[in-house]
C-alpha cells in the first residue's frame, strides 16, 4: 500500500542523505485503520525516536468513535505529500467513464459496490462528495472497507467489488496491463502518463477537489528542541532532489509544512471533516467528546 511505500521511501532517503545518524526501521502495525499504530505511539510519551506515518484516518477514526485518540494526543511534526484518489474499475467493466458511472448510480444507487481503504477517511469523503454533487443518493451506495489500498485492489481484481477509490500509485502497473481502468481523479489537475487522459471531477462539472495527505506525528510531550530537530530533518528531506523524484514517480504532490503549520492544518481539516461526517451521520462516541 501507499503508506508502506511512503515510509520506506523516507527510510531510504534518511539513510542515503544522512539526515539522521542512527539506523531507521519501518514497522507495519496493521489493524483498526491505524488505531493499533496510534495506540503504540501513545504508549511511548516523550520518545523522540518513534515516528508515525499519519493520514486523515487519524482524524476520522476519532470523530467516528473508532479511536479515543486524535492528533492533540500526539505531536504533529510535518506534512509531506498529497495524493490524488482515482475511481478505478476492472478492465472488463462495462463502465467506460465517470459520467456513465454517475448515470448508473443515479438510476440505482445500490447497483454497485465500492471498495475503500477506510470509512471516514479522505478517500471515502472525496468519493461521497463527488457522488453527492453528481446527483447520486449517496447514502444508499454500497461501500466496503478494507485494511489498506492493496487489499481493496485485490478485491477489485477478484471481482468482489465493482469499483475502488484509492491512490494512483497503486494502480500504475494494473492500468498498463489493462487489468484496471481509471475513470476520474479527485485532485485539481490532471497527472502525468499513464493518467494523462483521465479527467478530474472538476473537468466533468463536479465541484470537488480533495486529496489525501500523509504526514508525520511524534509522541506526545516532545520538547521544543526535539521538535526543532525533526523540523530540520523533514525540511531537508522535502527540499531534496531525491524526494522530488519520488513524488513525481508516485504521482504525489509536495505539501511540506513545519510542525507548527501541520498542527494548524490539522485544526482546520478536523473542523471540516467533522462537518462532513456529521452530515453522513458518522460522528459519534469519542468524536463528540472533544
Amino acid at each position: 500500500g501507499t503508506s508502506d511505500r511512503t515510509a520506506r521511501d523516507i527510510q531510504r532517503l534518511f539513510q542515503k542523505l544522512k539526515l539522521v545518524d542512527v539506523p531507521v526501521n519501518v514497522v507495519n502495525k496493521p489493524g483498526g485503520s491505524g488505531t493499533v499504530a496510534l495506540n503504540q505511539l501513545h504508549s511511548q510519551p516523550g520518545d523522540p525516536y518513534v515516528l508515525l506515518l499519519s493520514t486523515s484516518t487519524t482524524l476520522s477514526n476519532h470523530l467516528s468513535g473508532l479511536s479515543q485518540l486524535s492528533y492533540p494526543d500526539f505531536t504533529p511534526l510535518a506534512l509531506l505529500l498529497a495524493d490524488n484518489y482515482g475511481v478505478h474499475v476492472a478492465g472488463t467493466s462495462p463502465i467506460k467513464s465517470a459520467p456513465e458511472l454517475l448515470d448508473r448510480l443515479k438510476k440505482d444507487p445500490e447497483s454497485m459496490t465500492f471498495g475503500l481503504a477506510s470509512i471516514g477517511s479522505s478517500n471515502h469523503t472525496s468519493l461521497i462528495a463527488a457522488l453527492k454533487k453528481g446527483g447520486v443518493d449517496y447514502r444508499r451506495v454500497k461501500i466496503v472497507s478494507f485494511a489498506g489500498g492493496a487489499k481493496s485492489t485485490m478485491a477489485l481484481l477478484g471481482g468482489h467489488v465493482d469499483a475502488i477509490n484509492t491512490g494512483l500509485s497503486n494502480m500504475v502497473e494494473q492500468l498498463k496491463a489493462g487489468k484496471m481502468r481509471t475513470l476520474v481523479i479527485s485532485g485539481p489537475k490532471r497527472m502525468g502518463a499513464p493518467f494523462d487522459q483521465v479527467p478530474t471531477w472538476k473537468e466533468l462539472g463536479i465541484d470537488v477537489s480533495i486529496m489525501g495527505w500523509r504526514g508525520i506525528m511524534g509522541a506526545k510531550g516532545l520538547t521544543p528542541a526535539q521538535i526543532a530537530f525533526w523540523d530540520g530533518v523533514f525540511r531537508r528531506l522535502a527540499q531534496s532532489e531525491e524526494w522530488t523524484s519520488e513524488l513525481a514517480k508516485n504521482y504525489w504532490v509536495n505539501v511540506y509544512a513545519t510542525a507548527a503549520d501541520t498542527k494548524r492544518a490539522m485544526d482546520t481539516e478536523n473542523a471540516e471533516l467533522k462537518e462532513t461526517l456529521t452530515e453522513l451521520g458518522m460522528v459519534r462516541g469519542a468524536g463528540q467528546k472533544k
